[in-house]
């Protein structure tokens, strides 16, 4: 059972303690989905916070009213923030992917300043074998190898042990509802 595992992983790599405050980065797809499933059944306090990067006209609205539902569902405080992604990245000289990141982490800083201990977010064991192998054949050294760690100062990432496969078998299990971004 995931939740079980979950547990037994923030437990077993001391990721955070049952009593601290959590922000949980939510982009309305299935791993963010069930990453708050997962830390709503295991009785972690959280609030939910989500971007809205204004990079998919109206799906993105959805997006955010969608992660939104979740919050209120789960009776837990939401934030939101809208951002001109293609304006920054323009600004700045970078990619758009590049400014989503920058963005999206400088405001979860921000948030982190006024009460959660910890931003969670949603990257599992796929995403973690993806960013190894693209260091590798970006030449990096062997600390890119390592891949991602489930923890980084306060960002913790307490799905890497799971699979894509079974977040979204949970997610059907559970008879969770998500979001869909075909441009990702």
């Amino acid at each position: 059972m995931l939740l079980t595992r979950f547990v037994h992983n923030i437990v077993d790599k001391k990721l955070f303690s049952p009593s601290d405050r959590l922000l949980l980065a939510v982009s309305g797809g299935v791993d963010s989905v069930v990453l708050c499933d997962l830390c709503r059944k295991a009785g972690f306090t959280f609030e939910i916070a989500h971007v809205n990067f204004q990079l998919r006209g109206g799906d993105s609205v959805l997006d955010e009213c969608f992660v939104k539902g979740i919050a209120d569902n789960y009776h837990v405080p939401f934030h939101v923030k809208k951002v001109d992604t293609l304006a920054y990245a323009d600004i700045n000289k970078v990619s758009v992917q590049v400014a989503a990141r920058q963005l999206r982490y400088h405001w979860f800083d921000e948030l982190l300043l006024n009460g959660p201990r910890y931003l969670l977010t949603a990257h599992h064991a796929d995403d973690n074998i993806e960013t190894v192998l693209m260091n590798f054949f970006r030449g990096t050294g062997i600390a890119g190898l390592r891949g991602m760690p489930a923890r980084h100062g306060n960002i913790v990432r307490p799905l890497l042990f799971a699979s894509k496969k079974e977040i979204l078998d949970h997610a059907r299990q559970n008879k969770l509802s998500w979001r869909e971004d075909v441009s990702n």
